[in-house]
This record gives C-alpha cells, sequence and structure tokens, in this order.
C-alpha cells in the first residue's frame, strides 16, 4: 500500500510523462502555450503508448479566434516515428486566448493547456515606456548611473499583460554587455513588466534593448539608445573614504547598531561640488535632504534597524540644467557578522 501511495504522489498527472513541442521548441509542464497569429504552429507530442496510443486535440474555447488545424480538431490521430503532429493556424490580424485539450482512450484525465495567440511582432500588443514616455523613434537618451523604468502599454485586449517576458540588449558601439544592468536581471523571465535599467558611470555609446516572449517566439524591438556618461562621480562611501559597492553588490550592517549613510559628490576629477542638496531616501524612515560640505560629502543621522533583511536607500541630487542624478546601495541587515 505504501509503495502504491509513493508511486500516486511522485506522478500527479499521467500527462506528465509527455513531451511537448511547439515549433519544434520545449515547453514546461505547466508553462502557458504561446502560438503565432498569421502562420503555422507546429505542435508535437511524445507519450509513451500507455498512456496515448491515439491522441485526439480539442479547441473547447477558441477566445472569438479562427483558427484551422491539420489534422482537423476533433480527430484521432495516430504517431508518426513515435510522435504526434499538429499544424495550428490562428488568423492574422487578432490575438487573445484559447484553451487547447489533448484526449486519449487509455486514460480518463485530459491534458488542458490554456493558450496566448499573439503576433511575433510583439510592438502590436504593446508599446514600451520609459519612466512613462513613450520612446522616441530616434531612441532613449540614458546618463551612467541614472535608474530608467521600462515599462508596457498594452493595445487591443491587453494579452500580453501577465506573459513571462525577457529583457535584452546588445550593444554597439562603446560599450561590452555589463555595462548595462537591469533589475529583474538579464533574459530573467518576469510576469511584473517593469523593469529598472542602469548603465555604467563613465561610458559612452549605443545599445538595443528588446523584449521577447518563449524563446524569442515574439520580439519588441526599440530603437537604439545611446549612453552619455555621468557629469559627476556620485557614490555611498565608507568612513574610509572608500566607495561601497553598487547594487547588486550588499553592504553588511548589524541589526540594532547604528551606521551611517554617507555620500560624496565630486567631479570625475576630483572636486568636491559644495552646497548641493541630496536628499535620502531611505526605507521606514522620512526623507532627509542634506547638503554637501566642503568635501562634497553629505550624510544622514545615525540610521538602526531591529529587524534583518536588505533595505535599498538610495540618494537624489539635482545638478545643473535640470539634471536629477541618483545612486543606491543595498544594505543587508544581519544579526552579527559571521
Amino acid at each position: 500500500m505504501t509503495t502504491k501511495l509513493e508511486a500516486v504522489t511522485a506522478v500527479s498527472s499521467p500527462w506528465e510523462q509527455a513531451t511537448l513541442w511547439i515549433n519544434d521548441k520545449p515547453v514546461e509542464w505547466g508553462a502557458e502555450l504561446v502560438l503565432l497569429r498569421g502562420q503555422e504552429n507546429d505542435v508535437t507530442v511524445e507519450v509513451p503508448s500507455a498512456i496515448a496510443r491515439a491522441l485526439n486535440l480539442a479547441l473547447p474555447e477558441n477566445g472569438g479566434l479562427n483558427i484551422d488545424a491539420s489534422p482537423k480538431f476533433g480527430k484521432w490521430v495516430a504517431p508518426v516515428n513515435g510522435k504526434f503532429n499538429w499544424k495550428i493556424m490562428p488568423d492574422a490580424g487578432k490575438s487573445g486566448r484559447i484553451t487547447l485539450v489533448f484526449f486519449s482512450k487509455e486514460v480518463v484525465l485530459p491534458w488542458e493547456h490554456r493558450s496566448l495567440v499573439i503576433s511575433r511582432n510583439l510592438a502590436d500588443e504593446a508599446t514600451p515606456l520609459l519612466n512613462g514616455k513613450v520612446i522616441p523613434g530616434t531612441g532613449a537618451m540614458f546618463v551612467g548611473g541614472e535608474e530608467q523604468r521600462l515599462t508596457l502599454d498594452y493595445k487591443g485586449g491587453g494579452f500580453l499583460a501577465g506573459a513571462p517576458l525577457r529583457l535584452n540588449w546588445v550593444p554597439k558601439s562603446g560599450l561590452e554587455l555589463d555595462d548595462v544592468y537591469s533589475e529583474p536581471h538579464r533574459n530573467q523571465e518576469t510576469t511584473n513588466h517593469s523593469w529598472g535599467i542602469v548603465c555604467a558611470r563613465e561610458k559612452s555609446g549605443v545599445f538595443d534593448l528588446k523584449l521577447s516572449i518563449g524563446d524569442e517566439q515574439g520580439v519588441l524591438a526599440m530603437p537604439d539608445n545611446r549612453l552619455f556618461p555621468s557629469p559627476v562621480n556620485f557614490r555611498f562611501i565608507r568612513d574610509s573614504n572608500t566607495d561601497h559597492p553598487l547594487p547588486p553588490a550588499l553592504v553588511t550592517a548589524i541589526k540594532d547598531f547604528p551606521f551611517v549613510c554617507v555620500v560624496r559628490l565630486v567631479t570625475w576629477e576630483g572636486s568636491p561640488l559644495v552646497g548641493k542638496a541630496v536628499t535620502f531616501i531611505v526605507p521606514e524612515r522620512p526623507d532627509v535632504t542634506v547638503t554637501t560640505n566642503a568635501s562634497g560629502v553629505a550624510g544622514t543621522s545615525l540610521i538602526s534597524y531591529n529587524t534583518v533583511g536588505v533595505r535599498e536607500i538610495s540618494a537624489e541630487v539635482l545638478l545643473e540644467q535640470g539634471v536629477k542624478q541618483s545612486v543606491k546601495v543595498l544594505v543587508d541587515v544581519k544579526e552579527w557578522l559571521a
């Protein structure tokens, strides 16, 4: 009895033994299928014969879309060289969500898939925004060290909302791959379509941004972006006047032990910027504005936390011609040093 129970628990569905491909790309168990509208999509299933000697693919929900299949929906299909194959063709010009279900005579439980039908060009599905504004056709301008927020304004029925997307970039001139950083990270799937992008402070050059779904089944390409070096060297510093590391690196603090947030604001040649108002944004504390001294240094009062965890502390300063510069540090509050 124990052995049988363990076997049932280990395989919650017989279909977990099946492998599914869409356009020759494997689909992870439980992942939403992505079908491209206006073209044939190859759907392939490989499954042990004990689970299915024949398969029947049904379309119980079409989402208001016109979709053809070969072999036809509702027809029993035999495997060829151990695999079941269909070609599914959604009409062009309309996106939506549908439900595909596989049936077998060998098992009672059907295999259901909620599926997304979208354009290969994700610009048909959403408009990319940078800091809430449409990116101009000439591309966006980035200042080194200054975070820009990339989001999406969905089109049509907003079917791209909640879909797992990845952000990537391609350096084109003067830059290397590591000169651009994002959170969520590069090529990390996320259903929360908001990315903070920060570029290297002292670099200049051109780079592309693009969003993709799956293994680039759908792509949203953006115009060339230009990076300009930060006008100042603005960093959180230690008591020794050395720089704290930038995120994603962590700075360690001790629970209930006071520490001071200090920044240094100088030109790249090392000349201090005196009398600049620096605003500190500290979690669980009100914002504080402090003026830089003769050394270009500004600091908050003593801060301590009575709970462990990572806090993101930032500082902002407004420079000439309305240029805002910011810097961040990630403080990891621990019980005690290891």
